[in-house]
């Protein structure tokens, strides 16, 4: 997934990270993955930030651009651990330097696939828990959604006992 939100964010491809983002949020909430979750949060905040005219006019654009690439990039190579906090801290940074609202992208983008989760069926505080959201934030972007508007597919048994067995396989059950 990795190599796919690098590939999008470098042709400046909102739209695909955007629903890249929603799939694995749902994905995440199926399988109880903090990690796809954290993922998932990265590519929607990178998808918002593309669709900002003032982040993109701002001198620092392309230093952090640079460093978002490079990071992406050593995450795909499985250089570094900690790669998904470097991403976010350059991008809280942007948020801070270049930035015109109170709600930095991140914390948005935290609540908007943890209200995603809440949509696929896992309750507003384990979405939260898993996306590291607030739950008021989660419970307000839910208010504000029209999930009855949205086709969203059903998940059938099989792949729920399917991601149940990875899950308890996973930690050892």
């Amino acid at each position: 997934m990795i190599r796919e939100i690098r590939k999008a964010f470098e042709a400046n491809d909102d739209t695909f990270l955007r629903n890249l983002a929603t799939e694995m949020a749902r994905r995440a909430a199926i399988e109880q993955d903090r990690r796809t979750a954290q993922v998932a949060v990265i590519a929607y905040a990178l998808s918002k930030i593309l669709t900002k005219p003032h982040f993109l006019r701002s001198h620092n654009w392309p230093r952090y651009r640079h460093a978002i690439i490079s990071a992406l990039r050593d995450a795909e190579e499985g250089r570094e651990n900690n790669v998904l906090e470097r991403v976010e801290r350059t991008i809280r940074r942007i948020d801070s330097e270049d930035g015109h609202f109170v709600k930095n992208v991140m914390d948005k983008a935290r609540s908007k696939m943890a209200a995603i989760a809440y949509s696929v069926g896992v309750s507003a505080h384990v979405a939260a828990h898993l996306f590291d959201a607030d739950i008021h934030d989660v419970f307000d972007y839910v208010g504000k959604m029209k999930v009855h508007d949205e086709h969203i597919p059903k998940i059938g048994i099989k792949e729920r006992i399917d991601a149940l067995r990875r899950l308890m396989n996973a930690s050892g059950g």
